[in-house]
C-alpha cells in the first residue's frame, strides 16, 4: 500500500473574486464561493442549516517540489506580525506545502443558492480544485480542552 496511487476527482471549485495575495496574507481567510460540479450537485441537497462545512481542496498551484517539504516556518504569522517563527514539521502547521498539497479548511456557510455555496473564512485561490464537503457538526467539537504547544501559544499570545 505504500507505493500506491490514489486518484481524486474533484467534485467542485473555489470561486472568488480575491487575488491569491489578499487570500495568502488573510489570518481568518477571505469571502467566497464553491462551485459544485453538476455530476455532485445532488451530494448537497440538505447541506442548508449548517453554519459550517469541512472543505477539502487541493493546493493546484504549488509546485512538484512543494511536496518534499517536510519542515516549514509560519510565514503568514511572520509576514503579517513581523515576528519570527520556530521551524517546525509540516504536519504541525497548516502550510500548503505538504506531501499531498491537500488542504483542510473549517468554512462558514453563508448561503446555498442551487449548486453554489456562499462561504467565508475561505484560504484558497480561485479555480482551487474541491475534493470533499461534510458538514462541521457537534460530534467533531471536542469535549476536553484543545491544546497547544508553547511554541504555538508564545506566538499567539505575543499578537493579541
Amino acid at each position: 500500500m505504500r507505493n500506491s496511487q490514489i486518484v481524486l476527482k474533484p467534485i467542485g471549485e473555489v470561486i472568488n473574486d480575491h487575488s491569491d495575495e489578499e487570500v495568502r496574507n488573510s489570518l481568518f481567510g477571505v469571502h467566497g464561493k464553491i462551485l459544485i460540479y453538476d455530476d455532485y450537485k445532488d451530494g448537497i441537497c440538505c447541506l442548508e442549516g449548517f453554519s459550517h462545512i469541512i472543505v477539502i481542496g487541493y493546493a493546484h498551484k504549488l509546485k512538484e517540489e512543494d511536496k518534499k517539504v517536510l519542515k516549514v516556518r509560519l510565514r503568514k504569522i511572520e509576514r503579517l506580525y513581523n515576528i519570527q517563527t520556530p521551524e517546525v514539521g509540516v504536519f504541525s502547521s497548516g502550510s500548503p506545502a505538504r506531501p499531498n498539497l491537500l488542504i483542510v479548511s473549517i468554512l462558514k456557510l453563508i448561503n446555498i443558492n442551487n449548486n453554489v455555496l456562499e462561504v467565508d473564512n475561505l484560504d484558497m485561490y480561485d479555480k482551487t480544485p474541491i475534493l470533499d464537503i461534510r458538514p462541521f457538526t457537534i460530534e467533531r467539537i471536542p469535549q476536553e480542552e484543545i491544546k497547544v504547544p508553547e511554541w504555538y501559544e508564545k506566538i499567539f499570545n505575543k499578537n493579541k
